[in-house]
């Protein structure tokens, strides 16, 4: 497994694991909307930000070889 599949299993988990921390799943209050969208929310950047945490230390760990020309 590379460090990209990593990554976005890194994120995948963090998202569905800040949905359900932060109640997604109660299934006895089903009309608050808000609070889904939030939670929804609060998983997309919590994901993103494990993503994004992980393509940097692979980045870091590889030493820099991956080089733009035109930078």
């Amino acid at each position: 497994m590379n460090g990209h599949e990593i990554a976005l299993w890194s994120a995948v988990a963090s998202f569905f694991g800040s949905l359900l921390a932060i109640g997604i799943f109660d299934v006895f209050n089903v009309d608050q909307w808000q609070e889904y969208f939030g939670a929804i929310l609060v998983g997309l950047i919590t994901g993103g930000a494990v993503y994004a945490k992980q393509r940097l230390d692979d980045a870091k760990a590889s030493g820099g070889t991956n080089k733009s020309p035109n930078v």
